[in-house]
């Protein structure tokens, strides 16, 4: 009874939120749970339920899998407002059934955080889990990586084979996880990246003997095609294996099962390669047909809430993602500036704006994160600002980037006035995940900086 007590009381909260524009608030979630803390145990399931997991790649992988079922005509619910725990998938979970807890949707897709996955998603039962990796995150919330390895593999061990993992065979740590679970890997061949050393190594020594891991190739950080020097432990055979990686016309070549497919992909980038890979394994497994994904792929752009421009006067005004305290997301989005061919401008809107409620700053991250991948002769300058600014400069400073080319001010809103106009091709705002309207609203105001002076100018 006081599942039904917390399901109706949740659905009638969920009314009310709707008609105050905010049923995308997950407090619907929150209530249903404090009455019924099993809840997540006793709601019905819809016939298909995904879950995406990992460090990094859960959000844009999710949208493809979701939007791609959709598409294909599946009714599915999909907490793509970034609420990634217990209450989001209560309202998740809530939106695919009626009243009287008969599901009313065909599939759930689950973005998940890896940290409480044993917690919730053993409640659960999901049909697949997708782990797009395991790396270096947030010291302060995730620990280290074997810690949130230790989360996942209890939750697949809880699981068994009601759960089919599906890993990535390039990763040498989360490629472990699932040992009793059905296990499929997708993986990637040696594409000539030539990825940047990393400072901080996300796997050490082999998890089997200690010994010295070695590569064939890597991709980027600790992902490539990896081996123990000492034993047998390497690299897994992959289901779904990207033969060839194609940026200049945006193709990918997966092998699957011996048949090479072709997919396009939503980027020039390496991780957003591995996102399309990922994401083609999953709805592969469940049934989609590679022909309708291809062509799925074609209209598929990188989310919003990852990357958005806006052009002016010949020069690419972009927000675009990086996570602050997640070592290996910045570190990879710094790589990209660096290698990213074209003279710009980059804007740290890196600020630890949670970190204003603490008494002491955390900010080893900085020091864990490798901004010399920044000291890049095609970024012109870069800019910070907010209240750990000069935090922010002195690791810039450390990195060997001179001083000339860093502009640190103490107020966010100056940093409009210091962008380039000219000269140079792109400028680049990158933002922590949870500011995406003070990053777009940071774009605009230097974009409309720039025309004013252009207005000026005649």
């Amino acid at each position: 009874m006081r599942f039904y007590i917390a399901l109706w009381a949740a659905k009638f909260a969920m009314f009310c939120y709707k008609l105050m524009g905010r049923e995308r608030d997950d407090r619907p979630g929150l209530l249903a749970t404090k009455i019924c803390p099993d809840f997540l145990t006793r709601i019905h399931k819809p016939k298909l339920v995904i879950t995406i997991t990992g460090t990094n790649g859960k959000t844009t992988t999710s949208a493809l899998i979701n939007n791609k079922l959709r598409e294909s005509g599946l009714t599915t619910s999909f907490n793509d407002w970034g609420a990634n725990l217990t209450a989001g998938y209560s309202l998740n979970l809530m939106r695919c059934v009626n009243i009287f807890n008969r599901p009313v949707k065909d599939a759930s897709i689950l973005e998940a955080d890896e940290l409480t996955l044993d917690e919730t998603m053993t409640q659960i039962c999901p049909n697949y889990i997708l782990i797009t990796n395991i790396c270096k995150d947030s010291l302060r919330r995730n620990g280290h990586p074997e810690n949130i390895f230790k989360h996942i593999d209890r939750t697949l061990k809880i699981l068994g084979n009601k759960t089919k993992a599906i890993l990535n065979a390039n990763d040498p740590l989360s490629s472990q996880l699932g040992l009793e679970s059905q296990r499929v890997y997708y993986g990637m061949t040696d594409i000539g990246a030539e990825p940047f050393k990393n400072m901080v190594a996300d796997i050490a020594v082999c998890p089997k003997c200690s010994g010295e891991i070695g590569y064939d190739y890597r991709l980027y950080r600790h992902l490539g095609g990896f081996y123990c020097k000492d034993c047998d432990f390497k690299m897994a055979k992959a289901k779904y294996f990207a033969k060839f990686v194609d940026y200049d016309n945006r193709k990918i070549c997966i092998d699957e099962d011996g048949e090479d497919k072709i997919y396009p992909l939503i980027s020039d980038t390496l991780f957003n390669a591995f996102n399309v890979l990922s994401a083609v394994a999953v709805l592969r497994e469940v049934g989609e047909k590679s022909d309708d994904i291809s062509r799925f792929l074609e209209s598929q752009k990188i989310t919003a809430i990852r990357e958005t421009c806006v052009e002016f006067n010949g020069i690419e005004y972009y927000a675009y993602a990086a996570k602050s305290q997640n070592v290996s997301a910045a570190s990879t989005v710094f790589e990209y500036m660096a290698k990213e061919p074209s003279d710009k401008n980059v804007v740290l809107l890196l600020d630890e704006v949670q970190d204003r409620n603490h008494p002491t700053e955390t900010i080893t991250w900085l020091y864990e994160t490798d901004f010399e991948f920044l000291n890049s002769d095609n970024i012109k300058k870069i800019l910070v600002g907010g209240h750990m600014f000069l935090n922010h400069k002195l690791r810039l400073l450390l990195a060997g980037i001179p001083e000339e080319k860093i502009v640190a001010v103490e107020e966010e809103k100056d940093i409009i006035d210091y962008v380039d106009r000219e000269g140079i091709e792109k400028v680049y705002v990158l933002y922590e995940i949870d500011c995406l309207t003070k990053a777009k609203n940071m774009r605009d105001a230097i974009v409309l900086k720039a025309k004013e002076v252009y207005n000026e100018k005649g």
